[in-house]
């Protein structure tokens, strides 16, 4: 072959390897396309959210720009501030081609919570209460609704907690609202409760020290929303001593009636210690006689430490820590 013929393939060669690395630094080259709006979940707004990545990049998506919005409110950015964001990071600007918006809105994810909302978790909550105490029926009407508000966007856990740890006597009611397993909202609801059930009534005036007979008393449905122990058996009371004067007509409740204690001092109690869904249990003596809910000393028997604790059932009493 002539030299001529050599120098022509050789300035061929050139051409196809030079188009060949223009060829793939085309490829190489990462397209940023900005879309006009985006919505964040969590706490940190990256290139991914707000851009399509061509080809993919992983790790370039996962740059960090900003810090998200609160939940509903928005933060605009401009084309000028992902690029300084970017540089921050450690990006080479100059190496990306850019296309799509100028700006892009981004939005806090969120959800809002309505009014109906809150009294349908405070009537599952009654509901289910009335499931545990059949002889009981609840029905809570607020002063006035609660304004809707908003919530992060997640996985919403909801905490009803009544005003009075046995529901009867509540004025309100306080929902603890959790996403994702963090407190996020504590709602009071202020409004009138109230509890019907079938409870033992005088038929006649009780003096103290009499015996109860069956003739004495009787079973009616009344709302006992505004007493405080009130009993709901003929059995509870028949053949008991009256240890308050009832007036006939009036409710008999549990403080007019002379029980035996539960727990009886010197006894052994089982002592139960709650936090949340956490119990703990433990052996003591009782130091005194305790009726049902009076608060009662206990000592520890492994750490002889005296604890006040109440009366929850027949030598066990409750704890709360």
């Amino acid at each position: 072959m002539s030299v001529a013929g050599k120098r022509y393939e050789l300035a061929v060669l050139l051409c196809c390897l030079v188009a060949l690395l223009l060829s793939s630094t085309a490829v190489r080259a990462e397209q940023i396309t900005l879309k006009s709006h985006a919505v964040v979940r969590g706490a940190q707004i990256t290139l991914g959210l707000v851009a399509e990545i061509s080809p993919p990049s992983s790790q370039l998506s996962a740059k960090r720009l900003a810090r998200a919005p609160k939940p509903a409110q928005t933060v605009v950015l401009k084309r000028e501030q992902i690029e300084r964001a970017l540089r921050q990071n450690g990006v080479d600007v100059t190496k990306l081609s850019w296309a799509g918006a100028k700006s892009v809105r981004v939005e806090g994810s969120s959800q809002t919570i309505t009014a109906d909302s809150v009294q349908q978790q405070i009537d599952t909550f009654l509901r289910n209460a009335e499931a545990r105490r059949p002889d009981v029926t609840f029905a809570f009407t607020p002063f006035s609704p609660p304004q809707p508000f908003i919530l992060p966007a997640g996985s919403i856990q909801i905490e009803v907690i009544p005003a009075v740890r046995d529901i009867v006597g509540s004025r309100h009611f306080t929902l603890v609202y959790r996403v994702n397993g963090r407190t996020v909202k504590n709602l009071a609801v202020r409004g009138k409760l109230l509890v019907e059930a079938d409870v033992v009534v005088a038929q006649q005036p009780l003096r103290r020290g009499a015996i109860i007979s069956e003739r004495d008393v009787d079973v009616t449905t009344l709302d006992i929303s505004r007493l405080r122990d009130p009993l709901f058996s003929l059995a509870d009371v028949v053949g008991k001593r009256v240890a308050r004067s009832v007036r006939a007509g009036q409710v008999i409740e549990r403080k007019n009636v002379e029980f035996p204690p539960l727990v009886k001092k010197g006894a052994f109690v089982r002592i139960v210690a709650r936090r949340g869904a956490m119990l703990l249990t433990a052996i003591g003596i009782a130091r005194q006689d305790g009726q049902l809910e009076e608060i009662i000393r206990v000592q520890n028997s492994r750490s002889n430490k005296e604890i006040r604790a109440r009366v929850v059932g027949p030598d066990q009493v409750e704890v709360e820590f």
